[in-house]
């Protein structure tokens, strides 16, 4: 199914589109693997810690949230093949909120309030297909 929103499409395939489920799939996964997921994993023991582990982690979760923030326009662009400005904003915006809902680096931040971030996210997800229009087909 291809990714860009047109003006004939219902507020479902909107919202679905919208999201851009690859990229927080892959947040989560790394999260996961940092201990900042929605399950805690049991971390793994390495030999050699020039940086301890809770602040190497501390670091990877906000290089991995950056690294895929900036990522998510680039593969909207290139591998879903979106041309929409307005889409590619929004789809990135979507991401952050995603991230504020799981807590990851806004925990690091000290600006992760889990009430804020799911009251966010609903009302994001029903709000923005209302928004964009979509590219004409």
């Amino acid at each position: 199914m291809p990714r860009q929103v047109n003006e004939t499409q219902s507020y479902q395939d909107k919202l679905v589109k919208l999201i851009p489920t690859e990229i927080v799939g892959a947040y989560m996964v790394l999260a996961g693997f940092l201990g900042f997921g929605a399950t805690t994993v049991r971390p793994m023991r390495i030999a050699l810690r020039p940086i301890p582990e809770p602040v190497l982690k501390k670091m990877l979760i906000q290089v991995v949230f950056f690294v895929l923030l900036v990522m998510t326009p680039f593969y909207l662009w290139k591998v879903t093949k979106v041309r929409h400005l307005p889409q590619i904003v929004v789809t990135t915006i979507s991401f952050i909120v995603w991230v504020y809902t799981l807590g990851g680096p806004f925990v690091v931040w000290g600006a992760y309030y889990p009430l804020v971030g799911s009251v966010v996210l609903v009302l994001w997800s029903l709000a923005i297909p209302l928004f964009i229009q979509g590219h004409k087909a």
